[in-house]
């Protein structure tokens, strides 16, 4: 099934335990590895007519960053997987990167934050030990550039790597990624960024095998004999969402951090499945 299309109605939602002052926003998702991609152009007269405010691109398009320039759109811009290893391997390589993606579209295009890898521990594991060091690479390029406080650092991350996502409470991360979690959440701490979560209620409602009513995982209202309560704190969620993202907070703070925002750079739900994926449909999308 296709859950990435040229440009998904997907969250950028911004959410914090800690600050209700960082309010929130939605945005969508660019990639341009497609044969039927419509001109940068006409893709940010789209964004510009329904009044997007953010962008995530899953590379560095140098055509969809210059049809952004002079738009006040939030910009996240991505180094792909594909790019992860060479730059984890050599400062010379990321300093390349982001004077090549970023610093020369800056101050027009609004370049706000970089995305490092997707879904790495997930799609890749072996690139697990780059990881962290290519962050560090494109960070350390950034201050050279004097673009540290302008562009943040961080890498999305699947809810895949959290044990039991539910109840959020008890949720923790995959002990198996313990080192490469804690160096992940120092970094963010230190240089203070943001916690990149890519959640899917399609994933968490069909793992379900049946235990969460499928309201709930569409931001339905749930009837009365429905509910959905984590035992431990009593706290009612009206949505899987929630308790996903909700999950990945105490799952960071099971590793004692706090001040972590989260954005979650990902979501949705599929318009069309196989025989055995009924509820990816049109209307459920």
């Amino acid at each position: 099934m296709m859950l990435k299309k040229w440009l998904t109605s997907v969250v950028f939602l911004l959410v914090s335990m800690f600050s209700n002052a960082l309010g929130a926003f939605v945005g969508v998702n660019i990639g341009t590895d497609v044969s039927d991609m419509p001109s940068a152009v006409d893709v940010v007269s789209i964004l510009k007519a329904h009044q997007i405010t953010h962008v995530r691109l899953y590379d560095a398009n140098a055509h969809m960053l210059q049809a952004l320039a002079n738009t006040s759109i939030d910009v996240i811009v991505g180094v792909t997987n594909e790019e992860l290893l060479g730059i984890g391997q050599s400062p010379s390589a990321a300093a390349a990167w982001i004077n090549k993606n970023v610093a020369a579209y800056l101050p027009s295009t609004n370049i706000t934050a970089i995305s490092v890898g997707s879904e790495v521990l997930s799609v890749i594991p072996n690139a697990a030990p780059v990881l962290i060091p290519a962050m560090n690479y494109i960070h350390r390029a950034l201050v050279a550039a004097d673009l540290n406080f302008q562009v943040k650092v961080s890498t999305p991350l699947s809810t895949d790597i959290i044990l039991r996502p539910f109840p959020p409470s008890a949720a923790t991360f995959y002990s198996s990624w313990n080192s490469t979690i804690y160096q992940l959440l120092q970094f963010l701490k230190n240089t203070n960024s943001y916690y990149m979560l890519n959640a899917y209620p399609y994933y968490g409602y069909t793992k379900g095998d049946g235990i969460f009513p499928i309201e709930y995982a569409l931001f339905r209202p749930l009837p009365s004999i429905k509910l959905i309560v984590d035992p431990n704190t009593l706290f009612h969620y009206n949505s899987m969402f929630d308790a996903m993202v909700d999950a990945a907070y105490y799952s960071i703070e099971a590793f004692n951090f706090s001040g972590i925002p989260i954005v979650v750079t990902e979501s949705g739900w599929p318009w069309l499945g196989g025989a055995n994926e009924p509820d990816a449909t049109v209307e459920n999308a």
